[in-house]
């Protein structure tokens, strides 16, 4: 373990929550967005809060509760940065675990790719927007003033064609009668394979 973290990997689950951000109980998933331009720049946001307060970062953030995935993510682009954005796949699922010092915290990632529908990136409340070139990202990271795992991301998921599997399911269970029915359960998002 490093010296200059006091809580690592294999102890994380067993973290008092005081020491988890926003105490929370369990993962928190949060959607991302690749919005990419064709001339190939990637649109950024530099975030404000823990635990990348001052780093730059693939847009997006929390999943309500009862959202769609379409919804979560096309709001979130929308908080962030005004624009209009369409689902185009998911492309990938991260599990990220932070440790910083002695606080941790933990995140699903579901990796949207998004088609820009309308409109022009700007500040909201949540920071600075910026689109940003591949060379820009990789000086960035190599900086540290980039989210590791956001660039990360890029790298393995930017030019992906292909997307995951991703079912949306809604079931009704009568908790008096021990039963459950499904009233939803198919693919969502379907895009034709890139050549």
């Amino acid at each position: 373990m490093d010296e200059s973290v006091g809580v690592d990997f294999e102890s994380l689950r067993d973290l008092p929550v005081a020491q988890r951000l926003n105490q929370r109980l369990y993962p928190l998933p949060s959607v991302i967005a690749l919005i990419r331009r064709v001339s190939g720049e990637y649109l950024l946001i530099e975030r404000q809060k823990a635990p990348y307060r001052g780093k730059w970062a693939l847009v997006g953030g929390k999943w309500d509760f009862g959202e769609p995935l379409a919804q979560a993510i096309e709001r979130e682009v929308r908080e962030e940065t005004g624009l209009e954005t369409a689902l185009v796949g998911l492309r990938g699922i991260v599990n990220e675990r932070v440790v910083a010092g002695d606080a941790g915290c933990h995140f699903l990632l579901f990796v949207c790719a998004m088609a820009v529908a309308d409109g022009e990136a700007q500040e909201r409340n949540e920071g600075p927007v910026r689109w940003f070139s591949q060379e820009d990202m990789a000086a960035l990271a190599g900086s540290g003033r980039m989210v590791a795992t956001d660039y990360a991301m890029v790298e393995r998921f930017g030019d992906a064609a292909g997307d995951l599997a991703y079912v949306e399911a809604e079931v009704v269970v009568a908790l008096e009668r021990d039963t459950q029915e499904i009233r939803r359960f198919e693919v969502a998002y379907q895009t034709l394979a890139q050549g």
